[in-house]
């Protein structure tokens, strides 16, 4: 499997389609080659997509979660599951230790 179809079929699970402009978006950073084999990537190179691919979810949330286009007596819709990709993103930023951006709200503890 290729890395761009792996990082496609990972947000597809979400019910995410994914641009040629996303997918660059996600690998640029990276520095990894779309074109690659996923399944021998260095730890630091799947690393450095998981990473790319966490940072990449606030500006993905920014589309919104539905889009309903009705012509003509027809008529097309899209969703996804926008908690499923902030919980990925939530579980993506403590794994990495990334900041969590997009779950500002939790209740923090501090000790005196």
């Amino acid at each position: 499997m290729k890395v761009s179809d792996y990082i496609r079929q990972t947000f597809r699970d979400f019910g995410v389609a994914l641009s040629d402009a996303n997918l660059l978006s996600i690998l640029r950073p990276s520095g990894v080659n779309g074109d690659d084999d996923a399944e021998n990537l260095s730890d630091n190179q799947f690393r450095a997509i998981s990473v790319s691919m966490t940072t990449f979810i606030p500006t993905l949330l920014l589309r919104g979660s539905s889009k309903s286009v009705s012509e003509n007596g027809h008529s097309k819709s899209q969703s996804w599951d926008i908690q499923g990709i902030k919980d990925y993103y939530a579980l993506m930023c403590k794994r990495y230790g990334l900041k969590d951006e997009l779950n500002t709200d939790k209740p923090k503890i501090t000790f005196l």
